[in-house]
């Protein structure tokens, strides 16, 4: 009877690894002495596979974007990240990680990914941990906009205006460096804004003009972008 663990065996038996296989066809005797008889070419290594696409690697993490939202903490399966309270970052423990990619999807600033990285062993795992990777690669996210590649960035309109003085408002400005508010003769009431603010700084009723408490606004901009009427935008 074929169940779904024998398909998966039979998928496991005809695809290629995505590991790299033992560095020689049977496994020797002595692999420090076929390690040296390597360096001397007399015996053959594979090659190491490449590393396939989607692949969830050590984490990486742009610290200087990062908002200090905690939501990357709220859901955590691992309890993997800890909160700086002093400076407002987090940093993640990779000796915790089960690389399930939930906070890199949830990031409003996309300041956390996955990349490409698997060998970080070491003999002390709990320092294993990332702080600081610098600024996301653009191709961390291949064929993600410009806009939005590392982190959601405001373009400047042609001309003198800012994004803060253009009219509609609605866009997202760096995050971080800006707080947002709503004008009350666009707002509907909707809702939409206060649901999706991660420090729930948004107040209001249904179909009621909503308000945003400007000292708990980090500027992540989640309420602009969801915002059906655009009524929302940078100060």
């Amino acid at each position: 009877m074929i169940n779904r663990m024998m398909i998966q065996l039979f998928r496991q038996w005809s695809e290629d690894p995505a590991t790299n296989p033992f560095p020689v066809a049977h496994m020797p005797d002595s692999l420090t002495e076929a390690l040296k008889a390597a360096a001397e070419g007399k015996l053959e290594l594979n090659d190491p596979v490449q590393v396939p696409e989607g692949f969830r690697g050590r984490i990486g993490y742009d610290k200087k974007t990062c908002i200090g939202c905690r939501l990357c903490i709220k859901v955590c399966p691992a309890h993997a990240i800890d909160y700086l309270e002093e400076e407002k970052k987090v940093l993640f423990h990779m000796d915790r990680c089960c690389f399930c990619a939930q906070c890199t999807e949830i990031c409003p600033v996309h300041c956390i990914w996955m990349t490409d990285e698997f060998a970080f062993a070491s003999y002390e795992r709990k320092k294993e941990v990332v702080t600081d990777s610098g600024k996301r690669p653009s191709d961390e996210k291949p064929g993600e906009p410009e806009e939005t590649k590392g982190v959601k960035e405001q373009k400047e309109p042609k001309g003198a205006e800012s994004a803060a003085e253009t009219e509609g408002g609605g866009g997202t400005a760096d995050a971080g460096t800006a707080t947002y508010h709503i004008d009350p003769d666009k707002c509907i009431g909707c809702t939409q804004c206060s649901r999706v603010c991660p420090v729930q700084a948004i107040s209001g009723a249904p179909r009621e003009k909503h308000v945003i408490d400007e000292e708990k606004c980090i500027g992540c901009a989640a309420c602009a972008e969801v915002c059906p009427v655009k009524a929302i935008s940078p100060r």
